[in-house]
């Protein structure tokens, strides 16, 4: 996760864990297998950008594929130490790290990249996975386009358990471009509830946009496949993946 303050990513990670992080993430993971393990080598190097509470890289690590997680979010990463022992995790933001050109392949899942805000900043971290990928390496990643924004981001829907209750409120602003969910949590902790508020914000780009970003910081060839139609992903309107390669 990335863009908003690292407090709104750590109070919402154990939500996130609970609520989010394995269904989704299995789904995505078969779109992995499909499009890019087979054009890695075995026991390949990977990099998991904006890895969240780590099952993307548990998985990938039973796989036998050496993981590197990074997230900016601390709360986030201590999540996935514990799911996945077996890799290793970086604490650093997307925009910015510094990681040797040695990793056969890059991904970055569940649309993280829309946290970015602006196009700049979605340029430079493509310009970062571009320093970080060994020649020829590869780079997966899925985004929300407006479809997605138009269909999901105007919500709102509630979580109730016996320990938890979360409640989100979405809009999506089309002159912005900007969709927004607004998250009020509550915990049972020792017996007291904790109430938690947290935002999650996302950008829409356009397909063209992102192309763009992506032949600045230095890939050429761009692929792309749609979420439902030609990955079979069921609810999951507008979102696209990419696959580029560093030549």
């Amino acid at each position: 996760m990335m863009q908003e303050s690292n407090s709104d990513y750590d109070a919402f990670a154990w939500f996130f864990d609970r609520h989010w992080s394995v269904e989704v993430q299995s789904q995505i993971l078969t779109v992995i297998e499909r499009l890019l393990l087979p054009l890695v080598p075995r026991g390949a190097r990977l990099l998991d950008l904006c890895c969240g509470t780590g099952q993307m890289a548990a998985e990938l690590s039973a796989r036998g594929i050496e993981v590197t997680g990074l997230d900016v979010s601390a709360q986030m990463l201590c999540h996935a130490r514990a799911h996945a022992p077996a890799a290793s995790f970086v604490e650093a933001d997307a925009r910015e790290f510094e990681l040797p050109a040695r990793y056969d392949a890059v991904i970055s899942t569940f649309d993280s990249l829309n946290h970015l805000l602006t196009l700049e900043d979605l340029w430079r971290v493509f310009r970062q996975v571009h320093r970080a990928l060994a020649p020829g390496g590869w780079f997966l990643f899925d985004v929300n386009l407006e479809e997605g924004f138009l269909a999901h981001w105007r919500d709102y829907f509630s979580i109730v358990e016996d320990d938890n209750v979360c409640v989100l409120q979405g809009d999506y602003d089309p002159n912005q471009k900007i969709g927004r969910y607004d998250i009020t949590m509550f915990r049972l902790h020792d017996g007291t509830w904790r109430r938690t508020d947290a935002h999650v914000t996302e950008k829409c780009y356009s397909l063209r946009e992102i192309k763009g970003a992506l032949k600045r910081a230095g890939f050429k060839d761009i692929s792309t496949f749609d979420a439902e139609t030609e990955m079979g992903l069921a609810d999951h309107v507008g979102r696209i993946f990419f696959l580029v390669r560093k030549g």
